[in-house]
Order: structure tokens, then sequence, then C-alpha cells
């Protein structure tokens, strides 16, 4: 009888993609679906966060009056609207949110953080995990892999950071200046501005207020004194006063309209900046590609102001790592050749 309802189970589960398999095989990560996991870890927050981190600060209310003003091509999103950010998510914006997916989705597990350290450790010439160093605040999930505090922030940045060395030398360029475009919290600009002291100075942009609003009090909280948070509405401004030799992108484009993307084409083409390297989301071979969530192709897009691609490589070289390492993604290294 137990065979036979078994069996009927297995049928109808298989058409829907799913099976049964014993308890005893799995993991505890497995036994326990993250959809249960808190949005962010329980974490004592700095002195004065609490009461500055909130949706009525008047800093944050002036910036979105401020965004309101701009050109709604580059601030209408389709992903972050107001409600995409709950009010918790300001004060631990680093958790699991809408500005990083720790623990939520595919390969975000134990094993895919544990097998992601030890391929980035193999390749760490430049030393960077004992440059960086991680902690648990504002929210952030952390996992003690090879003896250290590891979280997908300080993962992602080393990876990141690897493909620009790799393809740019960024670690050896003398009075690199550097955009981030959808710089969310800052991560990125805090990791690369304490790594490599090459770099003369990192912009942080976004157009959403609250993220200016947030990696402004995050990188001046970190001390980085070689990273600038610049508002959208002075982003035209600052280009034209300093030079910018590399802009990011990472999991932002994908997030925005087309109409956002030609926007920052133009800004980026206007100021004759040289080389732009974009992580797409997506997974699998459709990372080998610049696609927006709902599917659109807007490399044709950025060739139309000049941007040819120069390099296209999935984030781990090694093909084990890119199937089961930590939410693996694609890199896009484009060049300005008009």
């Amino acid at each position: 009888m137990k065979r036979t309802i078994r069996a009927g189970l297995e049928r109808i589960l298989r058409q829907y993609g799913d099976e049964i398999v014993p308890a005893q095989i799995l993991y505890e990560w497995q036994l326990r679906p993250t959809i249960a996991t808190p949005r962010y870890s329980e974490s004592i927050l700095p002195d004065g966060a609490a009461e500055y981190l909130t949706p009525n600060n008047p800093k944050l209310i002036e910036l979105q009056h401020r965004y309101a003003k701009v050109d709604p091509d580059v601030t209408t999103s389709s992903v972050w609207t107001d409600h995409y950010v709950l009010p918790e998510d300001i004060a631990y914006f680093r958790g699991d949110n809408a500005w990083v997916w720790q623990v939520r989705g595919r390969n975000s597990n134990i094993l895919a953080y544990a097998l992601s350290t030890y391929y980035l450790k193999s390749i760490d010439r430049l030393g960077l995990f004992d440059k960086l160093v991680e902690d648990n605040h504002f929210g952030n999930f952390s996992f003690t892999i090879a003896g250290r505090q590891v979280s997908r922030d300080l993962l992602d940045s080393i990876s990141e950071i690897y493909f620009l060395d790799r393809h740019l030398g960024i670690a050896s360029r003398p009075n690199l200046n550097v955009l981030d475009i959808g710089a969310g919290y800052g991560r990125l600009a805090h990791r690369m501005a304490n790594s490599l002291p090459n770099i003369e100075r990192v912009f942080c942009t976004d157009a959403f207020a609250i993220s200016t609003f947030v990696s402004d009090y995050y990188l001046r909280f970190r001390g980085v004194k070689n990273a600038r948070v610049v508002p959208l509405d002075e982003i035209d401004k600052t280009l034209s006063e300093h030079r910018v030799d590399l802009a990011l992108n990472i999991h932002s484009f994908s997030e925005c309209r087309l109409q956002a993307i030609e926007w920052w084409a133009r800004l980026l083409s206007k100021h004759r900046v040289k080389y732009l390297m974009i992580a797409p989301n997506g997974e699998g071979e459709s990372l080998r590609r610049l696609l927006t969530n709902d599917g659109s192709d807007f490399l044709p897009l950025l060739e139309r102001y000049g941007y040819r691609t120069l390099v296209r490589e999935l984030q781990f070289v090694d093909p084990v790592v890119q199937t089961y390492g930590l939410k693996p993604t694609g890199y896009h290294l484009l060049e300005l050749r008009t």
C-alpha cells in the first residue's frame, strides 16, 4: 500500500519537476528552506545608527525630493519602487534584502559559500583575504570558513576585483578613478578602496535615493576616505570635473528599463569613460548575454553609444565552481571605441 501511494505521489510530483528523496541523505540546510530565514542577522547596531537610518530622516527626505526632479527616464524603475525596501531594511541594509540576496535563491547555502571561498583563496595572489575583513554589522549574514568570517559581500567583491585586475590590471594602474553605478550600500567601493592603494577615488551613485542615503552613511562609518557618494542630480557635473577611467554596474542594469540604461550609456559616452564592467542577472548560459530581467538584450543599446565587448566570461573560470558556487554570475567588460 505504501509503495503504491509513494509511486502515485512521485508521478504527480515529477509533473512539476519535483522528486521524493529520503530525508537522511539531505543536509541540514536542505531540510530547512531558506524562505524561513530571517531578513537580517541579529546584530547590535553602532551607536546612533538606529536613530539615523530611518525612513523619516530629513536628509533622506531631501534626497527623495531632489530625485523626484531628475529625468524620470533614469529614476523610474520596474523593480526599485517605494515599497521594494522595507523600513527595517534601511538600518539592516546588509541583511538579505533588495540590495543583496545572501541566503535566498539557488546556490545560497553553506556549501556554496565554502566552495567559493576556497576557490578564491586559491587565486588570491594579491592577498585580498588578508587585507579585507568581515563582520556582521547592519544585519550581515556571515559564515566561518577556513578560519575566518566570509559573506557574499566579501566574496563577490574579491571576485570582481580579480576579474578587473586580470583584464585591466587595476591593482597596478596609478591614480585610477572608478564610478560605481547602482552602488547599493557601497560594498564594492569599500572593498576596492581598502585593498587597492593605487585608487585615487571611487564615485558611488544610484538612481534610488535610499541607496544614496545608505551608502553615504556606510562609507563614512567605514572611514573610506577615497570614496565619494554622488547624488544623481550631481553626477553629470561630477563627471565633467573628474576623469573617470572605469564604470561598474553590478546587477543593476538588469533591473532597469531600457530608457534608464540608455540614459547612463549616453552619460558615460559623453564623458569618455573608457571601460564599463557589467554583471547581469540570470543563470547559466544566459549570463553570457546582457539581458534585463524581462529578457531584453541591452548590448545593442550600449553599442549605439560606442561601447564594444572586450571580454565576456563567467564569474568562476572553473566550471564546477561556476555550477555550484555562491550565486555565480557572468562578467562583461566593454570598451568605448568612438
